[in-house]
């Protein structure tokens, strides 16, 4: 385990296993490093593995977020990784937020240190615009937006509660339904719904200790206002190092078209795209056997 030293004084988790080449693996929106333990077992005798936990999850849920712009401070946290640990010729890849991280950092400059990148379910620009329809929600983003700026409106009037237990009894109720759907849909499965519904409405000595993502309210506001603003464009980026990319697509994902994310590859030499027939945003736990096999296959080939 180590406690990497950011730039504005706070520490970040990071778990590094294994020897060999390094591997830098950053996970989706409240996921923790953990998550990607089962799959990297097999390789620890080849491959040193850096796994991240972003701010407000893992061991990093203690951080709290930067202020400003959260993709890109997320992904000055990666920079700090990368110079503590002085990676060079590294594996990356990223799930989700992680995927964003990475794409923020390819138009940083930031892959000319990197090997080959694995992008895992993902868009490349988050917020649909004219001449794009493959952002996040496709054709019901623009209904979703207007949801998730509603439960920002809510939270906004209870300034003073620090974490979603704390709030009224009533802005709960009124922010729960919206907030259970949309972590349901973040989640790849309808049938969390009703049971995010009743978490919600647990008691606040119950409901502080059920571990939920986003249950700070600052870092809800800050995700959920990040994402309804459209996040940033990454397409025009795409094209500018010549890394090979294995882009993985969750098929039945209800967050991102498969379209869309077809032209992370696309713009890359030497890249494929492997589709995930049976997956939703979370091939991990959809169809873990194949990941495995693919997570190899990419180690491999490297």
């Amino acid at each position: 385990m180590a406690h990497v030293p950011l730039r504005d004084g706070a520490a970040l988790h990071v778990r590094v296993l294994g020897r060999g080449q390094p591997v830098l693996m950053l996970p989706g929106l409240g996921m923790s490093g953990s998550s990607w333990l089962p799959f990297i077992l097999p390789h620890l005798g080849r491959f040193q593995f850096h796994l991240v936990d972003f701010r407000g999850a893992g061991g990093s849920a203690d951080v709290a977020l930067k202020p400003g712009d959260v993709f890109q401070a997320h992904m000055e946290d990666v920079q700090d990784v990368i110079a503590h640990f002085g990676l060079r010729d590294f594996l990356l890849v990223g799930i989700s937020l992680g995927g964003t991280t990475s794409l923020h950092l390819q138009r940083e400059g930031g892959f000319a240190a990197v090997k080959r990148y694995m992008h895992i379910d993902q868009s490349p620009c988050v917020g649909n615009r004219e001449d794009w329809s493959h952002g996040l929600f496709g054709t019901r983003q623009h209904e979703l937006f207007v949801k998730l700026r509603e439960i920002v409106a809510v939270l906004d009037r209870h300034p003073h509660c620090a974490r979603f237990a704390d709030l009224p009894v009533a802005a709960r109720q009124e922010a729960g339904n919206t907030l259970a759907e949309v972590l349901a849909l973040m989640a790849g499965g309808k049938a969390l719904r009703p049971v995010l519904r009743v978490v919600m409405r647990l008691p606040r000595s119950l409901l502080r200790h059920v571990p939920l993502p986003m249950t700070r309210l600052n870092d809800m506001r800050t995700y959920l206002s990040a994402y309804a603003s459209g996040g940033h464009d990454y397409r025009g980026s795409l094209g500018r190092d010549a890394v090979p990319v294995t882009v993985i697509i969750g098929v039945r994902s209800p967050l991102y078209a498969e379209a869309g994310q077809a032209l992370v590859a696309s713009a890359h030499p030497r890249s494929r795209i492997v589709r995930f027939e049976r997956s939703g945003h979370v091939p991990l736990k959809d169809e873990s056997l194949r990941f495995a096999r693919e997570l190899g296959r990419f180690l491999r080939e490297a």
